[in-house]
Formats: C-alpha cells, sequence, structure tokens
C-alpha cells in the first residue's frame, strides 16, 4: 500500500468519525416560582409537562435560576425586571396572563372595603397615583383596569364600624404584606418598607385621614405568602402586597378595585434554553449526551492505531 493511500484511508476515517452524531437527550423544562402565586397556578394548570420547583420567596426562585437548578423563573413581570436589572446574566424571555392586584378585606368588612376603594378613587383621579407609579416605575407607561361597577363605594362610611372603627380610633391601618417582593414591598437597611404597594398604603391613609379629620397612618406588617392566602386577618387589617385578584382567592377574601394592572413574565439566565413563548415550557428539548468516561479507547486513538499499523503494513510489503 501506497503511502498517499494510507493518507486517504486516514482522512476518509477522520471524516466519518466527525461525521458522528453527538447523542442526545430530550429534557423537560425546569421552572422556579414562588408557591401559591398565580403563576404557581398557571403552571399546574397549563404546563402539565414542565417540573415545577416552588420557593418560598421568589429570591430563592432567581437564586436557584443563577445556580443552573432551574431553566426559568415565572413571576409578575416588574418584579422580574427588578432582579434582571439587578443581576448580569439574566433577561426577559416573555410574558403572558394579564392579571390585576387588589387590596384584600375581610369578607365581613364592608366598610373597611368602602373606605378603601374611595381612597384609591381620589387618589387615581387627583393625579397623584400617575407620581406614585412614576417614583417606582420610572417612565412606563401607566396602565391601570377600570374594573369598578355599581357595588364599588363612592362615599366614604359616615358611621365607620367594624375594622375601620378600631383602625380610627388607633390611629393606623395595619396592611399584612411579603416585603420581601421588590420593587412592590421589601425592607431597607433600616427595617422601613420601601417600594410601589407601601407608597399606596401612606397614599390611601392619608386619603382616609381627610376625610374623618384626624391623624391616620399606615403600617406594613410583614407576613408570610402563606399567611396572607390563609386571609386570617388576625393581627393585621387588609392585605397589600401585589396579590393578583383571582375568582378563587374571592371566595376567601374581598378585593377592592384594582390599585395595579401587570402581566406574568418569564425570567432567563444566559444558560437557559431558547424559546418563542411560555406555550414551549410545556415541550420537551434537547441536550447533549454528557461524556461519560469509560475504558473504551476514543476515536482519536482509533484512527492514531490504525494510521500506525497501515503504515506499518506498507513498510513491510515494501
Amino acid at each position: 500500500m501506497k503511502f498517499s493511500q494510507i493518507l486517504t484511508v486516514v482522512l476518509v476515517t477522520c471524516v466519518l468519525a466527525s461525521a458522528m452524531p453527538a447523542s442526545a437527550a430530550t429534557m423537560n423544562y425546569k421552572l422556579g416560582v414562588q408557591s401559591g402565586t398565580t403563576s404557581d397556578v398557571y403552571a399546574a394548570e397549563s404546563l402539565a409537562n414542565a417540573e415545577v420547583s416552588g420557593f418560598d420567596t421568589i429570591d430563592l426562585a432567581i437564586e436557584a435560576l443563577k445556580q443552573g437548578d432551574v431553566d426559568f423563573v415565572l413571576g409578575d413581570l416588574p418584579t422580574l425586571k427588578f432582579y434582571q436589572a439587578d443581576s448580569d446574566g439574566l433577561s426577559i424571555a416573555g410574558s403572558f396572563s394579564e392579571e390585576d392586584f387588589g387590596i384584600g378585606v375581610d369578607l365581613e368588612e364592608s366598610d373597611l372595603l368602602a373606605a378603601i376603594n374611595v381612597a384609591l378613587g381620589e387618589i387615581v383621579e387627583s393625579g397623584e397615583y400617575d407620581t406614585i407609579y412614576a417614583a417606582t416605575f420610572g417612565d412606563e407607561i401607566v396602565v391601570l383596569t377600570d374594573d369598578t361597577d355599581a357595588s364599588t363605594a363612592t362615599e366614604y362610611p359616615a358611621e365607620p364600624t367594624g375594622t375601620l372603627a378600631t383602625a380610627l380610633e388607633n390611629g393606623v391601618l395595619v396592611f399584612g404584606s411579603d416585603t420581601t417582593y421588590p420593587p412592590f414591598e421589601s425592607l431597607d437597611d433600616d427595617g422601613n418598607c420601601v417600594g410601589f404597594d407601601c407608597d399606596m398604603a401612606d397614599a390611601i391613609a392619608a386619603k382616609i385621614a381627610t376625610n374623618y379629620d384626624q391623624d391616620f397612618v399606615a403600617e406594613m406588617k410583614t407576613k408570610t405568602w402563606d399567611e396572607l392566602l390563609a386571609f386570617g386577618y388576625d393581627d393585621y387589617d387588609a392585605t397589600l402586597s401585589a396579590m393578583t385578584k383571582t375568582a378563587q382567592r374571592a371566595e376567601n377574601t374581598d378585593f377592592t378595585r384594582a390599585y395595579y394592572s401587570s402581566k406574568q413574565g418569564i425570567l432567563a439566565s444566559a444558560a437557559s434554553p431558547t424559546i418563542s413563548g411560555v406555550a414551549d415550557l410545556n415541550g420537551t428539548y434537547e441536550v447533549a449526551d454528557p461524556v461519560e468516561e469509560d475504558d473504551s479507547p476514543s476515536v482519536t486513538l482509533v484512527v492514531s492505531a490504525l494510521t500506525v499499523g497501515l503504515i506499518a503494513i506498507a513498510r513491510r510489503k515494501h
């Protein structure tokens, strides 16, 4: 065998080896959500094929994304944008499902519900809402659903009863809030509540104070999300915590008119698979199988051995 023939055989072998397709595995998408949120519910109802991990707080879900434990995080779009801006390598991969936030009030507390609804109406109509919105969300366009109807109060109760009467007597309206959810509510280094919901709470209290001509302030009391979803109202008067108004929740609490309109979003890391929208998350994607270490000779080693063997044969024939 001539040396040129040997080279031809080696070249063909290399080409064939390089053309061998790498094995691939089909994977389900791994999603992180905050447990009990509308994103959690959406994933359970609409993304049955996905592997969903629930976390106590949204920041734990996002940390799992950074560590590669999940492929994406689903949550309220403004909150995901907050974390995107605060972390390198994170990006918004899409949005879906419009929703409205409401303030929760015990089912028996019609006077408190009425007072908060009237205060919200005054805040919106006066333009103060736009100012509060801009303080948190900058130059984003204000979009607020007007879901008021004939049952929505337009006047403050003349003779307050129940929780509203007690709050006025104490001079404070206590809102339960999961204060680990920026930019809506979180605690600064001094323990003060900062964010959109905190500013809305102060504005609501100020409107009620003006109507009843007395000192009256808002207090944000830290509660876990699970505690808020229990709607116990044991040591707080109302829920103000970026809570989406849903029919299921409305069975256990009354909601005010919408005070914020939002969408859910999809947060990705640099290592996340490419998707075109939320529907993709109910499918699968392919990843290359990791190379397992074993005692089998590599393609390179086989080719090298073949080359040496062919050369040896060629020399013997000469």
